[in-house]
């Protein structure tokens, strides 16, 4: 895996003299020019937090070169509609009281189709070492600052 410095020549040298011999100004220019070039991660590259996100967000799984346990990853659950009649009858995930708050909703709003849905909100969620998945993972400090993501390749 190709680390920062690397990456920068290779741009370097696809932008400029193809030498291979690079000025301090063409490096820091491809330092500036590569980062918002490559906003998302590349298979077979590690890169920042912020670029898992923007691969999170285009519907890849990411994962962590430092993390030890097979098999993990993270992805992005979008957001989504569901009408309240299945939110309230048919989702199990959910408690039995919130099920009834929005069985007790639906009743009152017979009359307003256009407030008949219930809007979840986009959260991350990770495939545990163990096989489960975390609903509504957050990313620690060290995940945060590492340089070690890369897209998740099964």
């Amino acid at each position: 895996m190709r680390n920062l410095d690397e990456k920068a020549a290779e741009y370097t040298a696809h932008l400029c003299n193809q030498t291979g011999i690079f000025s301090k100004g063409e490096i820091e220019t491809a330092y500036v020019v590569g980062a918002t070039h490559n906003e998302q991660l590349r298979m077979g590259e590690v890169g920042s937090f912020g670029q898992a996100l923007k691969s999170l967000k285009s519907g890849f799984l990411v994962t962590r070169k430092g993390w030890n346990g097979k098999g993990m990853f993270i992805f992005m659950r979008p957001s989504d509609q569901l009408p309240i009649d299945f939110v309230a009858k048919d989702i199990k995930s959910l408690p039995t009281g919130v099920k009834q708050y929005y069985a007790q909703d639906l009743e009152y709003k017979q009359d307003k189709p256009e407030e008949d849905t219930v809007k979840f909100t986009a959260y991350l969620c990770m495939k545990a070492a163990d096989g489960t998945i975390v609903n509504g993972w957050l990313a620690s400090q060290t995940d945060m600052l590492s340089e070690d993501w890369m897209i998740f390749d099964f």
